[in-house]
């Protein structure tokens, strides 16, 4: 079949008459030579971005206690830090008197004071054990005046524990089953 081919203005003032009798189909008949407005919604298309690729940056995992299985420790608080938005301590464990460890790391201990020559002994200063501190621990500083007189006692934080000078740096803390900090009280030495 042969295709005729239109002279340009023939082809011209088809396409004229056509867009015309679009717009006046769509606008509901108005031929008055006024302006017709077309409004065009365009269709966009968009790829998903790939997820991010894993960063040498990210965040560091939470802590994990060294101490978990017991009930309680003892010992002196070396350092206070935080990791991944959690204070967390180093605790270098101390042996109080006889008292098998064993037993302190499911009792605990007794006493809040001592009198005279401390009842504790350091027998590895280079092994500490990183211990975290639950949310909302309790923790508290008692200080001895004299021995007869009753402890003088207040709130403190994990770093108050580690700057704490002999004979009160000592601590007892308790543990949850997840070997997270508590509570911890200092051991207080009183003069005399």
């Amino acid at each position: 079949m042969k295709h005729q081919r239109l002279p340009r203005t023939a082809g011209a003032i088809a396409t004229t008459v056509a867009a015309t009798l679009l717009t006046s189909a769509c606008g509901g008949g108005d031929t008055s030579g006024a302006p017709a407005t077309v409004t065009v919604t365009p269709t966009v298309t968009a790829s998903a971005e790939p997820p991010p690729s894993p960063s040498s940056t990210s965040e560091p995992a939470a802590p994990t206690s060294d101490v978990k299985g017991r009930a309680f420790d003892y010992g002196v608080v070396t350092e206070v830090s935080e990791v991944a938005g959690v204070s967390v301590v180093e605790l270098d464990r101390y042996t109080w008197g006889e008292v098998a460890d064993t037993k302190l790391a499911a009792d605990g201990l007794k006493s809040r004071t001592f009198r005279g020559k401390a009842p504790y002994r350091n027998q590895n200063a280079d092994l500490t054990f990183t211990v975290p501190v639950a949310d909302g621990a309790r923790i508290l500083y008692h200080h001895c005046v004299a021995a007869d007189q009753p402890l003088q006692t207040r709130s403190a934080t994990a770093k108050e524990l580690a700057d704490l000078d002999e004979p009160e740096n000592t601590v007892l803390i308790a543990l949850d089953d997840q070997g997270r900090l508590t509570t911890a009280d200092n051991i207080a030495g009183c003069p005399g």
